[in-house]
């Protein structure tokens, strides 16, 4: 938390100094060309957030990851009760962790490009998914055996 609390001590907290200037590859950049040295950032990924996009980049931020989480779960509810909700609810927690608490701790876990490709291609299957399950009821409604009857001999 104290690094959060931390972001808003910079002088630009409220507009944030532009996207990527708190990441690592800048101190090298600033090093070459000889430029002045990059903003030091914070640890916290949610203070990192203030830091480079400000306040506002912070509150957008907040809005995406639950209008998403909202989204996610409403699909959820549609498939419970069906074969396809363990996935549906792994794949709502996954983003869950991912945009809330492990953003919080740092933005290590988001900028990681394996876990940030799968968060939106497994939303992108879970948003698929309500499709998916009643097109696997009609496949599977369509290769039911016809009962018996003793016309058909």
């Amino acid at each position: 938390m104290t690094n959060f609390l931390g972001a808003f001590s910079f002088e630009r907290w409220p507009y944030g100094y532009g996207i990527g200037t708190t990441s690592l590859g800048t101190q090298y950049v600033a090093r070459i060309f000889h430029a002045r040295p990059p903003v030091t950032g914070v640890e916290s990924g949610f203070g990192t957030l203030v830091v480079e996009m400000g306040i506002g980049g912070l509150v957008l931020w907040f809005v995406m990851s639950f209008a998403i989480l909202f989204s996610a779960w409403r699909v959820v509810k549609k498939l419970r009760g069906s074969p396809w909700f363990p996935l549906a609810f792994v794949i709502f927690w996954y983003a869950g962790l991912l945009l809330i608490p492990m953003t919080f701790s740092g933005m290590q876990a988001y900028e990681d490009f394996v876990l940030n490709a799968y968060l939106w291609l497994l939303l992108g299957i879970l948003f698929r998914l309500p499709t998916l399950a009643v097109s696997a009821q009609y496949a599977a409604a369509a290769q039911l055996p016809q009962t018996y009857s003793p016309r058909m001999r």
